[in-house]
């Protein structure tokens, strides 16, 4: 919904298309270290830094009100903490599952989660064109609270060993 909400506070195409390339580099090119975080932090501690780049990300976003640096800072760190998520989440899958069935468990989990962005994107439109963009991102920002929770908990129960 970001470039919705830039069209709104007269953001050129150009400069659209420059914030989601941040975002899109956020989500990729920093996979690496993610996962050399997941390995020496541990899964859930970089699971419980994915929600708080989330919620920054959200914050951000959702506040910036025309201010293109902040939507463009917001989007960044909405795609590092969407991997961050993704490289912990699905490290923590595959070290849960018997070998044999790891295809199978990480293709189930990859379509529940496109499925479930389909379903967001859906219900995001919805609630942009309601409510704006600012309580969109205080909606996403406030499902992150239960994740950040467990994960902090389970963090501290099981300690990466040395």
């Amino acid at each position: 919904m970001t470039p919705v909400d830039l069209g709104h506070h007269g953001t050129g195409l150009k400069l659209v298309g420059l914030v989601i390339s941040g975002h899109i580099a956020g989500m990729f090119a920093f996979s690496p270290v993610m996962g050399w975080l997941a390995d020496r932090l541990g899964r859930f501690s970089v699971i419980g830094l994915a929600a708080g780049l989330l919620s920054v990300a959200a914050l951000l976003a959702g506040t910036a009100a025309g201010n293109h640096a902040q939507s463009a800072a917001g989007l960044f760190l909405l795609g590092l903490g969407w991997s961050a998520g993704m490289v912990s989440g699905s490290a923590l899958l595959t070290d849960s599952v018997p070998q044999p069935a790891r295809a199978a468990v990480q293709g189930l989990s990859d379509l529940t989660m496109n499925a479930a962005a389909g379903l967001g994107g859906a219900a995001a439109g919805l609630v942009m064109s309601q409510a704006g963009y600012g309580w969109l991102n205080a909606i996403g920002a406030s499902l992150l609270l239960p994740m950040a929770g467990l994960a902090l908990f389970t963090a501290r129960r099981h300690p990466v060993p040395a």
